[in-house]
């Protein structure tokens, strides 16, 4: 079956050739948060905080290297708590329920899947492990060095997924990031509780 004859998938899907899921919040959740980076914000002066909301989902640096980077002292517990609330968020990393049965049934039907994700570079391995595979396309922002609703992140899936605009279907949970900003560059987008609410029997 190819993706243009797709019989058994609701009609949202119609022409569509690939899905791409936002991650966090819609495909897969931290079931235990800890806000792993905030004692490594409150270590740091305001100016050097400022600088790290702007780079940490944008550079692939591990967490130990931003003081360094940053050209700030941090105390060694402080990366320390950092690590050990790491540990417990990326243990806790798992698919929403449900998420598997429509990653499933959309790969059954012959579409393409594809992951665009804001994450730091400590949670990519632990994000991969918790997929049912892997995506056929993965555009993370701290390998692209851009976040959503910034089009390079958008360019970047498109680039990797060789299909029309108009043939994407974005889902996710943010209205600005991933239903506004996908529809500005020609793609289709639905939040993530429509699309629950499509693939239910009936």
């Amino acid at each position: 079956m190819t993706p243009a004859s797709v019989t058994d998938l609701p009609p949202v899907f119609d022409g569509i050739k690939a899905v791409c899921f936002d991650a966090f919040g819609t495909l897969v959740e931290i079931t235990d948060k800890r806000l792993a980076f905030r004692p490594l914000f409150k270590a740091l002066p305001p100016e050097k905080r400022r600088a790290l909301k702007l780079r940490l989902m944008r550079e692939d640096r591990p967490f130990t290297d931003w003081p360094e980077a940053l050209g700030a002292e941090v105390d060694p517990m402080t990366l320390l708590e950092v690590m050990e609330r790491m540990m417990i968020e990326t243990g806790s990393i798992a698919l929403r329920p449900g998420m598997a049965g429509i990653w499933a049934r959309l790969r059954g039907e012959g579409l393409s899947l594809a992951l665009c994700s804001n994450l730091a570079s400590d949670y990519v391995t632990a994000l991969r492990s918790a997929l049912p595979d892997p995506p056929d396309v993965e555009v993370l922002f701290c390998k692209v060095r851009a976040i959503k609703p910034e089009p390079a992140i958008y360019a970047a899936m498109l680039d990797g997924l060789q299909v029309d605009p108009g043939k994407v279907l974005l889902i996710g949970d943010n209205p600005r990031a991933d239903i506004e900003g996908p529809r500005a560059e020609g793609m289709k987008a639905m939040h993530i509780d429509e699309l629950v609410a499509a693939m239910q029997p009936g």
